[in-house]
């Protein structure tokens, strides 16, 4: 199944659908109420199908890691993919968090997904519509259920997979953004289960499967390479977006220290640079100096170099430190 193209894909996934105009979802997936009933789905359905989805990409990213030779991916998409493991670890903890419960955590893929390129490609690029589509198709069932938090933060969602979507057509040589809107391929998010089939169940020309890493490995994997953490819409307080919502203010004292377990010092503030040490747990370092990189990540100076802010526990009063040039 080397050359898998996105055609093939879909057509697989189509049988899928057919079969399951005769099956239950329980009878596919060990799963029942999870197609739409009445109207549309309810929110623990389109929760749960979320969290399995975010599952799956925790377990093909970190898997894409682990082969970077075989899938000649520069230093700069490797630092991509971390970003893209990063996300998606994130979202299915904010999606258990809010009670959703995978259908799986063990999958079945193409058995060159994680060492051919094209064939990574041409999956991801078919599997990140697909979530982009069921994201959409969440916007619109959380407005219908007069649910606006949950609508915008899936929109949130929706955003970073449709980044991650450009990024990985980049990685192929294809146009990253061709459309001028996202495709509205489902009307419910529960459209995507019957295209989903081969990854769950497996079947000809998929092998496995393949379980979840856990989250200790995936944290290995991502290192200071992850995202930025980003507030969701559920979170907002007082009416107003982060940028002009007026905080809290949280006492802090003392000298600004931080902490981690593992977290790389670099020699210059740059996910790129080579690491000069690491935080180990237990053993705090005074930050003698910050700046800000291009992405508008913070960076704190401590001994040997500095590290991401994001990725550390703070202590102390950090906004007493002074900027410098790295």
């Amino acid at each position: 199944m080397k050359d898998l193209s996105r055609r093939s894909l879909l057509k697989g996934s189509a049988v899928a659908a057919g079969a399951a105009a005769t099956l239950s979802f329980g009878e596919l997936f060990h799963y029942s109420d999870v197609f739409a009933q009445g109207s549309g789905d309810d929110p623990q359905t389109i929760l749960n199908l979320a969290v399995t989805a975010e599952t799956f990409a925790c377990v093909h990213y970190y898997h894409v890691l682990k082969n970077v030779d075989a899938l000649k991916l520069t230093a700069g998409e490797q630092r991509n993919i971390r970003t893209f493991l990063d996300a998606e670890f994130k979202h299915k903890q904010f999606l258990e968090s809010n009670g959703a419960k995978a259908l799986a955590t063990s999958f079945y893929a193409p058995p060159n997904l994680w060492t051919d390129r094209t064939t990574f490609v041409t999956t991801s690029d078919t599997a990140e519509s697909w979530f982009v589509a069921a994201y959409l198709a969440a916007v619109r069932r959380f407005a219908e259920l007069n649910q606006m938090l949950l609508a915008a933060t899936s929109a949130q969602v929706m955003g970073v997979e449709a980044e991650h979507q450009a990024l990985i057509r980049q990685m192929g040589g294809m146009v990253p953004s061709n459309r001028t809107l996202k495709q509205a391929l489902f009307y419910n998010t529960s459209e995507v289960a019957p295209l989903f089939k081969p990854f769950l169940e497996g079947g000809n020309g998929f092998a496995g499967p393949v379980a979840y890493p856990g989250d200790d490995a995936i944290n290995t994997a991502v290192a200071d390479q992850g995202t930025i953490a980003t507030t969701p819409f559920t979170s907002l307080t007082h009416g107003m977006g982060t940028m002009s919502a007026t905080a809290e203010a949280t006492a802090m004292t003392g000298t600004c220290t931080v902490a981690g377990n593992n977290v790389n010092i670099r020699k210059t503030p740059d996910t790129m640079a080579e690491v000069s040490g690491a935080l180990t747990k237990g053993t705090p370092l005074t930050v003698t100096g910050q700046t800000m990189d291009s992405s508008g990540i913070t960076w704190y100076q401590v001994q040997g170099g500095w590290v991401r802010s994001d990725v550390v526990t703070v202590s102390g009063d950090c906004s007493a430190v002074a900027f410098v040039a790295p």
